[in-house]
């Protein structure tokens, strides 16, 4: 394990770039605020503060953009690109993007999305930053050198640049009140389609032609980009208010969950299901499994499940199932796994024999804990869905007489159970 020190606030984690192999980070620094801006008429003009000594001045952040080499851990020289001043970075992606450069018609680059914030008298605006990470001939002595940043496109916008993604190549971008969907020629920006939102979208991710837009305030959007007529569609949202952290892609065969972590520090699955009645034809998601992590969740990332091994490998159940990662803001890792109807089913009357059999801390109930948590009232009763893993690891740490019990009382064995749940921990051990 290698780690870097440098003093600057990292802001997001590190975006790898395809080639060359090289990390992009944002990072911050502090310093003390001397001058406010001020609009005079159309004209902004910027005003000292002039202060006593004991005066203690506000502090300005300072953003900037910069290659690591993962080989040393370094940042690499000459390779630091400066924002303006009170200009802040609100996002920052790798997307691929068309190209005639390359054989797949796809290159990658690092989008970035500003926000310039002034204070209230000044328009909120923002700049939308393409950068492509170029090898060039490394300078005497420092190999680390053979990587730079070279700026593509960059220009102003007419609001904040809030999140950003990529679909069929093509950049997507929220700014302000509206998604845009952008294609890169000759170094410009041209403009696809467009869509009206809700308030604020912080989060997009995509999957071929679909996107999945979180709101601050209201919930999850799905929409389409169809390429045969250039128009981006709204197919179903959220209809209930939801404080969204982050969200993710379940893939679990053919069937595409949406993941979402809320501000109650819950995470709840979504699906689109347009037979069901309940979803008024497809125009609102249903909501099919909620569980109470208990901790904000702020990020996720899917890795596929570890298939069959050995000589007798074959077509596994795992094999187009995705493991989905979540890390909390106070340190923790979890992870989500799409699970067999049969197998889910054994195992959650394991897991309400457990909850009534063995005694608990403090005497707490972990049922009642992993229910949904909400301060709103809501009409919806909870989905659940969602088994505990943690409680039912404890029934590997139990006598064989004490498994026994338990699987005669669910009308099961315990081998079955023991198989059950190291099968879960092999298709999950990629750590």
């Amino acid at each position: 394990v290698r780690s870097g020190h440098q003093q600057l606030q990292p802001l997001y984690p590190p975006v790898p770039t395809l080639c060359p192999p090289v990390y992009a980070v944002a990072t911050s620094s502090s310093s003390p605020c001397t001058r406010i801006p001020r609009m005079t008429g159309e004209e902004k003009e910027f005003e000292s503060i002039e202060r006593d000594e004991r005066y203690a001045p506000p502090l300005q952040e300072s953003f900037c953009i910069q290659l690591i080499s993962p080989l040393s851990w370094e940042t690499i020289p000459n390779t630091r690109l400066d924002l303006e001043e009170w200009e802040h970075v609100t996002c920052m992606r790798p997307v691929s993007l068309r190209s005639q450069e390359t054989v797949s018609g796809l290159k990658g680059y690092v989008a970035v999305g500003t926000c310039l914030m002034q204070g209230e008298e000044v328009t909120c605006r923002g700049r939308i930053l393409i950068l492509d990470v170029i090898e060039v001939v490394p300078e005497p002595g420092q190999p680390l050198t053979k990587n730079k940043f070279k700026v593509l496109y960059e220009k102003e916008q007419k609001g904040p640049v809030t999140a950003l993604c990529h679909c069929h190549g093509y950049l997507v971008s929220a700014i302000g009140q509206k998604i845009f969907l952008w294609s890169l020629r000759a170094q410009e920006l041209t403009g696809m389609a467009f869509i009206d939102t809700q308030l604020y979208i912080h989060r997009m991710i995509s999957v071929k032609s679909f996107i999945l837009a979180a709101d601050l305030m209201k919930s999850i959007s799905l929409l389409r980009y169809q390429e045969e007529s250039k128009t981006l569609s709204l197919v179903s949202r959220d209809a209930k208010p939801l404080e969204v952290y982050s969200v993710d892609f379940m893939v679990d065969s053919t069937q595409l969950g949406f993941l979402v972590s809320d501000r109650d520090r819950n995470l709840l699955v979504y699906m689109y299901l347009p037979e069901a009645k309940e979803s008024l034809g497809g125009l609102r998601l249903l909501r099919r499994a909620d569980f109470h992590v208990g901790a904000h969740v702020n990020t996720f990332w899917r890795t596929r499940c570890r298939g069959a091994e050995g000589p007798n490998r074959r077509g596994s159940a795992w094999d187009n199932k995705h493991i989905t990662w979540f890390a909390t803001l106070d340190g923790g890792l979890g992870l989500l796994l799409p699970m067999a109807e049969k197998t889910y089913r054994r195992l959650l009357m394991l897991q309400n024999a457990l909850g009534n059999s063995l005694s608990q801390l403090g005497g707490l109930n972990p049922r009642a804990f992993r229910q949904l948590h909400s301060e709103r009232r809501s009409l919806q009763n909870a989905a659940r869905n969602v088994l505990d893993g943690e409680l039912l690891q404890r029934f590997l740490y139990l006598s064989s007489m004490e498994r026994g019990e338990l699987a005669k009382k669910i009308g099961t064995t315990p081998d079955i159970i023991l198989d059950d749940l190291l099968e879960i921990d092999r298709v999950t051990a990629h750590f």
